[in-house]
């Protein structure tokens, strides 16, 4: 079983507020790749939601099972969203975002590829994508898309 990045995009609505530096993936091998994210809050964020959705590829991409909004600040004080504890153990020991709000500055996630034996199987085999729009103050600020292909 395997998990590998196929493509990643991020667009910040709101430049004023979210600078997005990088955005890529990066071949580390032939059959590991390393997603680097980058971005800036030019301003305090205290108010941060998340929405998370998986989306499976069927003839475009369709949504899948798990779907959820979370308010960020509070899940990085408790871990009491079970969605998101899907995804946080992933990408938190290669990223700075560990702490509790307000968050500022450089946030990043740097050469993250996922060890496939943290890696659960909750889902079937198949190409996937991974929205993850970020709402700050009640605006949607930025969006990280993160394609991947999963195998059994």
């Amino acid at each position: 079983m395997y998990m590998k990045f196929t493509n990643a995009h991020c667009e910040s609505f709101n430049k004023s507020w979210v600078v997005v530096n990088q955005c890529r993936l990066r071949a580390v091998k032939r059959d590991v790749t390393a997603l680097n994210i980058n971005v800036t809050l030019l301003h305090p964020a205290n108010d941060i939601r998340l929405d998370i959705a998986y989306l499976k590829k069927a003839n475009g991409y369709k949504p899948f099972v798990l779907n959820s909004t979370i308010d960020a600040c509070d899940y990085i004080r408790k871990k009491n969203n079970p969605i998101a504890n899907l995804v946080y153990p992933f990408f938190q020991p290669f990223s700075n975002i560990n702490h509790s709000c307000p968050y500022v500055g450089d946030q990043i996630v740097k050469d993250f590829y996922p060890k496939n034996e943290i890696v659960t199987l909750f889902l079937p085999t198949g190409d996937y994508l991974l929205l993850l729009s970020w709402i700050l103050s009640k605006k949607k600020t930025l969006v990280t898309n993160v394609y991947f292909t999963w195998n059994v």
